[in-house]
């Protein structure tokens, strides 16, 4: 009986160890992340991403944004995508004015829309969506995540997906990456 109840505790330890967050729910994912990573920060220390090391990773800054961008550049452009994380500075508030101008921006892209939602990620509050056009002659999808990070700072990261196959798995793979994100202020 004593290792009936042994065996009992450690599946539910195990179980309750990988706490699946909203969005990979939402996506269905059942993925358990990529391996050989490397740390990279933002220019600005705001962030830590751990991606690939054989990835091709580059950074960007001005005075009110932070960025790295990221992709497996060893697979075809319909194999993998394209990450892009960034950290800015600014007011963001998740009112009808936001949500028009996104709907607005994605509109004048000639992009639809295919599903949307808020959420908390890393303990942020959220707002996310995945829409679907066409981009250099290839069918596309982009997952966009946008996090209130205080009052006067925000996050994003954009996931530009090329062509049809594999598509969710693709989002959940990037969202592996993104849900290890750890905010250094």
């Amino acid at each position: 009986m004593r290792k009936f109840s042994v065996f009992f505790l450690l599946i539910i330890v195990i179980i309750s160890c990988k706490k699946e967050s909203d969005l990979s729910k939402e996506f269905d994912c059942d993925y358990e992340g990529l391996s050989n990573l490397k740390t990279y920060s933002d220019f600005k220390n705001n962030f830590k991403i751990h991606i690939p090391t054989s990835w091709k990773t580059t950074k960007y800054y001005s005075d009110v944004q932070s960025e790295i961008f990221t992709a497996d550049t060893l697979k075809q452009l319909t194999e993998t995508y394209i990450l892009k994380t960034s950290y800015a500075l600014g007011s963001l508030n998740f009112d009808t004015d936001f949500y028009q101008k996104t709907d607005s921006i994605i509109h004048q892209n000639n992009l639809k829309k295919i599903k949307s939602g808020t959420t908390t990620f890393i303990e942020l509050p959220t707002f996310w969506y995945v829409v679907k056009g066409e981009k250099n002659g290839f069918s596309y999808h982009q997952f966009n995540l946008i996090s209130k990070k205080g009052d006067l700072a925000y996050f994003t990261a954009s996931v530009e997906i090329y062509g049809d196959l594999n598509v969710n798995e693709r989002i959940c793979e990037s969202l592996a990456l993104l849900e290890k994100i750890e905010f250094l202020q």
